[in-house]
């Protein structure tokens, strides 16, 4: 053992010791509770919280990421949010469907901006078009709006003024209508997303997502910033304009940028942070118990193949028998066991990861069942096929940013798959280099991938290999394109079997990604913290959060 992880274990058993005393609590979102909170000091009550990466521009349409929205998610007050329990209302206060499921009605609740505005249907209608106007090389999610709201797809990239005719009108201070290009049953699951927020022309001009690094811009949720460096450190005051104000029991909040994940942990440890969101599960799942330790989030973590023909690195990925020797050659509860996290990593033997609900039967991965499993006779006879054995094996690489999980992952695969016959190179990327050549590029052959829930409907992660879903289409096939057409058009139980047969599909007919395990990402909250939650995508919300410190 190194001096720094000795000196890292003594400082937390110093820390359990003043801490023992401490008791923890649930933490869901009750509107702030009653009564406590409340500090004698004269001192702002800041809470302090940390990120693993740089957020990308602080503009919602692209900030939307799981980094970002710890941060936006502060700053604003959607119609719908993500919560434990599901989607639920929050400036929607009524919302009507047409018989047809093809036009949204919704009222907004009496809010104001941190500059005393009030906050009107027209920034809801707004909000959206900016999104267009900075264009689908730029938003990544803009396809929430391309896909479902009526002429949306014309207007890409366009100034918002020339979007006269999109499917999203104020009707009048307090009452927004959005007209569908067809039926969506979780429409209100996307209005969560930073693309349909309100924004004002004012402060957010078409076409330009610079504005948000400069302070001064108002805000519409609990929280505005009064201090931006996304390489370091975002602060943030409360907005006494919000219309819930009053049950917000911090002064504010200042989000920390420390990318190395040791680092974080000695911060949290040495209360320099109440709330650490980037750390290695394997270390904090052995030093902390529910009390601190918890998993945010439902993530799926896969290796992604570039099998498109137009775009594919390696031609024997085009090799079906190759793709599903890589599906049966790998032991995932291996895996989970090298990381050594406990309960919050498990193997995953599908594309969709627990905690997906099936309207039906609960959950959609328990309804769903395996399409994959560790196989590694059957994965040599699969590389047979393709002409490849340990004695000639395939030469395969695989791109990775690192970090102690991922790391952990690329060195058990690079094992196991050299006993089937691949021998698996590595090669490593800083994070927006590797994000750029990934998804932007389609430059590698096979890469580390994860993504967490978006909404909670299993198309968040199925739609994924679509064509139009990715920047460059690099993985996912014309068939599989056309499941997801079909499911467009679907609904209830109908829609849930033919989403089973998708994915099925891409996993176990075609093995076009190779599921590798689910997780939570490895949050640790002070005692003292409460009032937070998780917001189901891999991040929190705090707008009442309190420090009982």
């Amino acid at each position: 053992m190194n001096m720094k992880k000795l000196l890292t274990l003594l400082l937390v058993m110093l820390m359990a010791l003043s801490l023992a005393a401490c008791g923890g609590g649930g933490n869901t979102p009750s509107g702030g509770g009653e009564g406590g909170g409340e500090t004698p000091s004269a001192e702002p009550v800041i809470f302090k919280y940390a990120v693993g990466d740089s957020p990308n521009y602080l503009d919602p349409a692209i900030a939307s990421d799981s980094i970002g929205s710890y941060v936006i998610n502060q700053m604003y007050y959607p119609l719908y949010y993500f919560s434990p329990n599901g989607i639920l209302p929050a400036a929607a206060a009524d919302t009507k469907v047409s018989d047809d499921g093809l036009v949204y009605t919704i009222t907004i609740v009496d809010n104001k901006w941190s500059d005393g505005q009030p906050v009107t249907a027209e920034d809801f209608v707004y909000g959206p078009k900016h999104a267009l106007s900075l264009g689908d090389a730029e938003v990544s999610y803009l396809a929430w709006i391309t896909d479902y709201i009526v002429n949306a797809k014309d207007y890409v990239g366009k100034n918002t003024d020339e979007m006269t005719d999109l499917g999203i009108k104020a009707l009048d201070d307090k009452t927004v209508e959005y007209t569908l290009v067809k039926p969506c049953s979780f429409f209100t699951s996307l209005l969560w997303g930073g693309i349909y927020y309100p924004l004002r022309p004012d402060f957010a001009p078409s076409g330009d997502y610079t504005w948000a690094d400069t302070v001064g811009y108002p805000s519409c949720g609990a929280f505005y910033a009064t201090s931006i460096d996304r390489a370091a450190k975002i602060e943030m005051a409360k907005n006494e304009n919000w219309f819930d104000a009053a049950k917000v029991k911090v002064d504010g909040l200042e989000c920390q940028v420390v990318t190395d994940m040791e680092s974080q942990l000695m911060a949290y440890q040495a209360d320099e942070l109440d709330f650490a969101t980037s750390l290695s599960a394997g270390t904090v799942s052995k030093l902390y118990d529910d009390s601190e330790l918890f998993a945010s989030g439902n993530v799926n973590y896969y290796m992604e193949l570039n099998m498109r023909p137009d775009t594919a690195k390696n031609p024997a990925l085009l090799d079906l028998n190759v793709r599903k020797a890589i599906l049966y050659g790998i032991d995932r509860q291996a895996i989970c066991d090298a990381i050594d996290a406990g309960t919050i990593y498990y193997p995953l033997y599908g594309f969709v990861p627990y905690g997906i609900v099936d309207p039906t039967d609960g959950d959609f991965r328990e309804s769903g069942g395996d399409y994959c499993s560790y196989d590694p006779e059957a994965a040599v006879e699969f590389l047979a096929k393709a002409g490849y054995s340990v004695d000639n094996p395939l030469e395969l690489e695989y791109y990775y940013n690192q970090n102690t999980t991922h790391d952990t992952v690329a060195a058990v695969l690079k094992e196991q798959l050299a006993k089937i016959g691949i021998n698996l190179n590595l090669k490593t990327g800083d994070v927006r280099t590797f994000f750029d050549d990934r998804d932007n590029q389609g430059n590698f052959e096979a890469a580390r991938g994860a993504m967490s829930a978006d909404y909670n409907d299993a198309l968040t992660y199925l739609d994924m290999p679509t064509a139009t879903y990715q920047t460059k289409a690099v993985w996912g096939d014309t068939v599989y394109d056309d499941l997801m057409l079909e499911i467009a058009s679907m609904s209830g139980q109908e829609r849930i079997a033919k989403l089973h047969e998708a994915e099925k599909y891409l996993v176990e007919d075609q093995a076009m990604v190779i599921p590798l395990f689910g997780y939570g990402s490895a949050v640790l909250r002070k005692p003292y913290i409460s009032g937070d939650f998780d917001n189901g995508q891999g991040n929190s919300i705090f707008w009442y959060v309190e420090k009982n410190k």
